[in-house]
């Protein structure tokens, strides 16, 4: 139960639901009880099988390389077929394959919910992190075979009915598709908020000066270059071909501008109307569409 381990408690606790939690620290077991959480165990302790088997659920709060493991743990200790398992990690097109390759049967969904923060660790956690936020859900026709169709579409409506109480938004989609959306979305992003800090070194003296010289444009894209640099490397490194992908696509738009602005032929107005329209379609001020 990091930060959105702990969010997720908070707003399923809030709405009544029971929530038991694992962490791997005293420090943040004190801090969980702080905030009111009586069933918390370390990641070690053989106690934690009381609240996995007394569950209707679990979701994952790891890195995704943090899952395998523990996935491999639930085979072995027979986990009962009527536990749901999700997660809420970055990328999914690995993870899926791993779990229908998997010599036994998980009824396994994944998750991806759209939110998050550059803060880390349970402290921070808010108990509205996923109000009105989209919730990717990526499900497998070879993990419902392996288990069963109709067990696989009841397990299905739990989860989707877990993000829907929390206030999120779910909408399913491939793991395939996931993971490119997530690239150009998400992942890819990350890297260009590093790309404006580090140009900051061919200007060196700038960091020199004793005021802030910045305004809030530069505030603003390079908030997230601040997030957790060991979860980044996990979430990148496992989307690695769709990342390099989008920063192909990067590559080739900043040389198309370059070029087009040295021969004074760069329309910048309507760049900055696009972009503001492309904007726009993607944040949504309300959903007219169709749960699916």
């Amino acid at each position: 139960m990091g930060l959105l381990g702990t969010s997720l408690g908070l707003a399923l606790r809030k709405k009544g639901i029971q929530v038991a939690g694992v962490v791997r620290s005293e420090n943040s077991r004190k801090v969980l009880r702080e905030k009111g959480f009586a069933e918390v165990y370390l990641s070690h302790e053989e106690s934690i099988w009381q609240g996995i088997l007394s569950s209707d659920g679990i979701v994952f709060g790891t890195p995704v390389d943090a899952i395998y493991p523990v996935l491999d743990m639930l085979l072995d200790r027979q986990l009962p077929d009527n536990i749901w398992i999700t997660d809420m990690a970055s990328t999914k097109a690995e993870l899926m394959q791993r779990v229908e390759n998997l010599n036994g049967k998980l009824l396994f969904i994944g998750s991806h919910p759209m939110a998050g923060s550059d803060l880390t660790g349970p402290e921070n956690a808010r108990e509205d992190l996923f109000e009105n936020a989209t919730v990717f859900m990526t499900l497998s026709t070879k993990i419902a075979e392996k288990t069963s169709p109709a067990q696989y579409h009841q397990c299905e409506k739990e989860i989707t009915n877990m993000w829907e109480l929390v206030g999120a938004r779910t909408w399913q989609v491939s793991y395939a598709i996931h993971d490119k959306w997530a690239a150009y979305l998400s992942h890819g992003l990350h890297l260009v908020s590093c790309m404006v800090s580090h140009l900051l070194k061919d200007i060196p003296e700038v960091l020199q000066l004793p005021v802030n010289p910045a305004g809030g444009s530069f505030r603003d894209i390079t908030r997230v270059a601040g997030s957790n640099p060991a979860l980044w490397d996990t979430i990148i490194s496992s989307n690695q071909q769709e990342v390099i992908e989008y920063l192909k696509s990067l590559e080739s738009l900043t040389h198309k501008w370059r070029v087009s602005m040295e021969k004074d032929a760069f329309p910048i107005q309507d760049i900055f109307k696009e972009a503001a329209d492309l904007r726009m379609q993607i944040l949504k001020t309300e959903d007219t569409t169709e749960n699916k």
